[in-house]
């Protein structure tokens, strides 16, 4: 019976992840100010829209023009972090986790969901970089914008050294510690 267990936390992880990932990539579109005509943001923009926008007209704040910050986005991914944490603790533990631990494991992977998200964008762009380094696509134009300042950061703790270049590799051992560390931290075994 355990491995039917195993097999539905994965699918609802994965599930969730997904989800996540997708909604967290629209608030990165929005910060980083990519075109709404962007492919990438249409795309993105047509999956979550019909989520999002119930919300945008829920908190309703002046539209003169456009935000930096997607806050109704950012709203809805508490909300299905919530919804996530409850029914994993209802699926492995058969009960409600306190309301402290939802609150710690919501802020946790309110922090672990984004760097995962860059460790995987910065993996993408590195890879791409080896197989293809003239990889010309709306996806990889999103993908450095996103990944830049990250590889400007890198860059300041260790410059090029003979011409290659160390950044992204600092960046991914350094968002996956920040990863490694708060999953680790948490009391129950969830994320």
């Amino acid at each position: 019976m355990s491995g039917i267990f195993a097999v539905v936390h994965f699918l609802v992880t994965l599930f969730f992840s997904l989800g996540l990932f997708v909604l967290w990539m629209r608030i990165f579109l929005r910060y980083f100010k990519i075109s709404s005509l962007h492919p990438v943001s249409q795309a993105i923009n047509t999956f979550t829209d019909p989520f999002v926008k119930p919300l945008e007209n829920l908190i309703a704040t002046a539209k003169k023009a456009p935000r930096q910050y997607d806050w109704a986005c950012f709203a809805l991914v508490v909300i299905v972090e919530i919804i996530k944490f409850i029914l994993l603790s209802f699926l492995l533990y058969k009960a409600m986790m306190p309301i402290t631990y939802l609150i710690l494991f919501v802020l946790t992977d309110l922090v672990v969901q984004p760097c995962n998200l860059l460790f995987y964008i910065l993996l993408v762009r590195v890879i791409m970089s080896w197989v293809n380094p003239q990889w010309h696509h709306p996806l990889a134009e999103v993908m450095n914008k996103i990944t830049n300042p990250l590889l400007a950061l890198g860059r300041s703790i260790i410059p090029d050294i003979s011409g290659f270049d160390f950044s992204p590799y600092i960046i991914l051992v350094i968002l996956k510690i920040i990863v490694l560390f708060m999953s680790a931290s948490m009391p129950l075994r969830l994320i």
